[in-house]
Parts: C-alpha cells; structure tokens; sequence
C-alpha cells in the first residue's frame, strides 16, 4: 500500500538555460495525483526491465536522496539541477518534467523520481480578433504521459536501505559519442544488476553459443530454457541458472562449463528476483518461425506433450512438425 507524503515538480525544459523550479508542492489529497503517483510507482516496479542497486554512503548523490527527507522541496531541486546540468548538454536526451513523491511502501519510507519526457499533442485554442471569437488548432509541445503510457526513466528508492529500483533507455551523449545508460552511469554515478529482460537475453545468448559449440539443435535448446526458465520463476520467484544449466545439459560437463563460461562473460546475475507476471504473456508460449515462413504458437503446457506437438529429425536431416488430435481450427483473422 502506498501512502503519499509530498509530491513537487520540476520543469527540465532544455530550451532555457535553467530548470523552472517549484518552490510548493502538489496537492496530495487530489485523486488526480494520487492516482497518477501510483501509476508511475507500478512502471517502475512491474516492469521486465527493471533493474536493482544500492548507493552508498561515499556516492556523490547518497545525501542529496538524503536531504530529500529534511527538505523536500530544496533537496528535489538539488537532484533536479544535477540532472539538468547533463540533459542540457545532450539534445539527444528528451526535455522533461521531473516529478518527485515522498511516500511509504507497506510502512516503509521511499522516493520516487520520475521523468516524464513531452510528447507534441494538437487542441484547440480559443482566440478572438476584435469581437470575433474564433477556434484555433494549436500544437502543444509539453504533453505528459497518461497513467497507461510508459515512461523511459523513474526510480524508487528505500530511503532506509538506499536501494532502489531503476528503470532507463540508452541515450547518445554527445561528450562520449555513444549511447548509454545516463541515468545510472551519469546522474546516480552507480552500476544496477541487469534486468530481467537482461538477464533472460543473457542466458537467451549463452545457450545459443552452447548450442553451436555442440552442435545441436538451437530450437529445441532455446525451447528447453524457456520452460525451465518460467519453471523457476513460477516456483522460487527466481531464475535458478544451476537448474537451467541441470534441465538443458544434465550429466554433460563440457556443456555446463560451456555454459557457464559464457553466463559468466555476459555479466549474468544468478537468482535475481523473478516473477513470471512482471516477465509478460510471451512467457506463456512456444513461438517458432520455419524456414518456409511458417509460424507456430504452442502453450507452454502443451509443448513436451507427444499427443499433441511432435518435432522428427527426417533421414534427408530436415525437419517435420506434425500437430496432433485436432478437432477444430477456427481462423483467427
């Protein structure tokens, strides 16, 4: 349950030179902001693709987040300048509002940060030449995301442990001449643990170099993975990589080193928290594509069963698909 102590927002437009600060806060007994809190809250926090850390004492924006406590409105804008002075030296980074909550989290005490880049909207505006009122379309360069849109960055900080959850994109910083993760890198000069999605992408790309090392079929590993993968998720909340490396390559030393040497290389973290509802509905389904354009979705419960969905190795080492007990097809166009 969230509770909402204090909200402010500040204004990054990188046209001006400056950020527009706010010296009052919002009005937190307004459903509109309480609502839209919480919907920011839930993009961080149920999204695939975020990331966890810690900052420590000695991390030069660990009493910023501090001073967030004694002074909201003062410390909001020291973090707000800090960002500032990086977004206004990269145009490749959007122009932004930022909006910073006070609240607790089942009790405990945290900081949302937020950035809510504009996106361009028509509306009207009313006009009047003379005595004549006239309705123009305007282009309003300053739209918000909704409650239902995602956004590109936000953190939730526990103020009690200073770790926090993060969700970013990469951006091209102009100084660096390459795209990366500003926001951690830059503003919070810290290094999160992959995602989710990362750490699935990682295990997705050890298994394939496995796979071709050995000689085997790509398909039916990835396949494997992905089963043993929502596996985990499902009964432990976590990935368990020694069971994957048990489900895919059993008494196989060679391959489980193998494996294991690339996991290693790509910067996996074993057993991070893992949901199969924050990892999505593709995570309930097979997905193939054949060679002769052909796709096929298959549940994930059915996909081992033989009654159902075979795959045969042909003698000329081509593959058949053979779906079995079929009483209707209904087109789905």
């Amino acid at each position: 349950m969230i509770r909402i102590k204090e909200a402010i927002l500040h204004i990054l437009d990188i046209n001006t030179n400056e950020p527009l600060f706010s010296y009052a806060g919002l009005d937190t007994s307004e459903r509109l902001t309480i609502d839209y809190i919480q919907a920011m809250v839930g993009k961080v926090e149920d999204s695939d693709n975020m990331k966890d850390g810690v900052l420590a004492e000695d991390n030069p924006v660990y009493s910023l987040f501090k001073n967030c406590q004694e002074d909201f409105v003062e410390g909001t804008k020291a973090l707000s300048d800090k960002l500032f002075s990086i977004t206004k030296l990269n145009p490749e980074i959007p122009a932004a509002d930022l909006l910073f909550a006070l609240f607790e989290l089942d009790g405990v005490p945290c900081l949302g940060l937020f950035k809510l880049n504009y996106s361009d909207s028509y509306t009207h505006f009313v006009s009047y030449e003379g005595d004549v009122l006239t309705n123009q379309i305007v282009l309003n360069r300053a739209i918000l995301p909704s409650q239902k849109q995602a956004i590109q960055e936000g953190l939730v900080l526990n103020l009690e442990t200073m770790e926090y959850h993060v969700i970013e994109k990469r951006h091209l910083i102009a100084e660096l001449g390459e795209k990366v993760n500003y926001f951690t890198e830059m503003f919070l000069e810290n290094t999160p643990k992959p995602s989710l999605k990362e750490n699935i992408s990682i295990i997705k790309k050890a298994v394939q170099k496995t796979s071709k090392a050995f000689n085997d079929e790509e398909f039916q590993a990835l396949a494997e993975t992905k089963d043993a993968i929502v596996q985990s998720m499902q009964e432990e909340n976590v990935i368990d990589n020694q069971m994957i490396a048990e489900t895919l390559f059993g008494d196989n030393y060679a391959k489980k080193q193998k494996y294991f040497e690339q996991i290693e290389e790509l910067g996996y973290v074993d057993r991070a928290p893992a949901e199969a509802a924050v990892a999505g509905p593709k995570y309930s389904k097979q997905k193939f594509r054949l060679d002769n354009g052909i796709e096929i979705s298959i549940p994930l419960e059915l996909y081992k069963d033989p009654e159902v969905v075979e795959f045969v190795n042909n003698p000329d080492g081509t593959l058949s698909v053979i779906i079995k007990n079929i009483e209707k097809i209904k087109n789905l166009f």
